[in-house]
């Protein structure tokens, strides 16, 4: 039933931007999930599209889709069923399938949203892409976000029973395991529902990154942020490409469109979150915001409850044939070594 109805969104989707194909050799659609003002598609993926045009001397033309096609869990089967060329999604919304993208959702292994992105894709292609977990679709990058806090309507986190009995909206697979272990309820959901879900009183509180406080317009929602050093949690995130898709790039520009992939996308994602963050923070605290910064013993707390994950996931992967402490040392050396440049 889903190939049949996905078939036939292919064919209308085709139809309808035939008239647009004529201006460039190759136009590529990007299904659009995430809101427009959102620095996914201010400060990464819009200026991506333009330097894919600029250095393929515009043989390449991305075209973002004006509303999404399919939810954020379905990006993948779209893209293996051709419904559209590109898509970003989150590795936490199809769990199943994917084991390699918990060494970046632990908590703790984030210096920056950069450092850390660039790491992971030299950790992916160094470790993971063997593993084979996303055949069936070209991967073009895989990126983190800024160190993952919470920000709550009211709550001050001090210590670890403050979490305890707080219902918490996270964005599923490492996160969701991590908000469960501090105490707190979960209501595992994609974070552009964040604002209606805390507006409308669903929720206490929300795993977020400063920049969110900007992108989503939660300014008016959430009175504290906590900030842990290294992140409670991060979200690993990928960009995929439909292989037909990718063949119908010229051959003569496919050096350049690469070029633009891989780390040069994980470097320019990463930063964009780090910069946005840091215009997030100071809105928070020019708003009156309570930034909490864990002191000592509230740290001493949260490493100890969360140790068990990282111990966790050099299990899972034990089990594909890779050394997770090995894995887990070469991401954080690449890290500090990019962060020292």
């Amino acid at each position: 039933m889903r190939r049949t109805s996905i078939s036939g969104l292919a064919v209308a989707l085709t139809a309808a931007l035939s008239a647009g194909a004529a201006a460039a050799e190759t136009v590529l659609t990007f299904n659009w999930w995430v809101p427009p003002t959102h620095l996914f598609r201010t400060d990464v993926f819009g200026p991506w599209a333009e330097k894919v045009a600029e250095v393929t001397n515009g043989e390449v033309r991305i075209e973002f889709t004006a509303t999404a096609l399919v939810p954020p869990p379905r990006q993948i089967e779209a893209i293996e069923d051709g419904v559209i060329d590109l898509a970003l999604s989150v590795h936490g919304y199809n769990t199943d399938r994917f084991t390699f993208p918990g060494v970046m959702e632990m908590p703790f292994m984030a210096i920056s949203g950069e450092a850390a992105s660039v790491a992971y894709w030299r950790a992916y292609e160094r470790y993971f892409a063997p593993l084979g977990e996303h055949d069936g679709v070209r991967l073009l990058s895989v990126f983190v976000h800024s160190p993952g806090g919470v920000m709550t309507r009211n709550r001050e986190l001090r210590r670890l029973a403050d979490f305890e009995g707080m219902l918490t909206r996270s964005g599923g697979g490492g996160q969701d395991r991590v908000n469960a272990a501090l105490g707190a309820a979960v209501v595992s959901s994609p974070a552009p529902t964040t604002y209606e879900l805390l507006a409308n009183g669903v929720v206490d509180a929300t795993f977020m990154t400063p920049d969110s406080y900007l992108t989503f317009n939660l300014k008016d929602l959430v009175s504290v942020y906590l900030d842990v050093p290294g992140g409670l949690f991060n979200s690993s995130f990928y960009v995929m490409m439909n292989e037909d898709a990718y063949a119908r790039i010229p051959e003569a520009v496919r050096p350049a469109f690469d070029s633009v992939t891989g780390e040069y996308l994980a470097a320019l994602a990463g930063g964009a979150f780090d910069r946005v963050g840091a215009k997030g923070m100071a809105a928070m605290r020019e708003g009156g915001a309570t930034v909490i910064e864990p002191d000592a013993a509230f740290m001493a707390e949260l490493e100890e409850r969360l140790a068990p994950f990282a111990a966790d996931w050099v299990a899972r992967i034990a089990q594909k044939g890779l050394d997770g402490n090995e894995v887990i040392a070469f991401i954080k050396a690449e890290q500090a070594a990019y962060a020292g440049k």
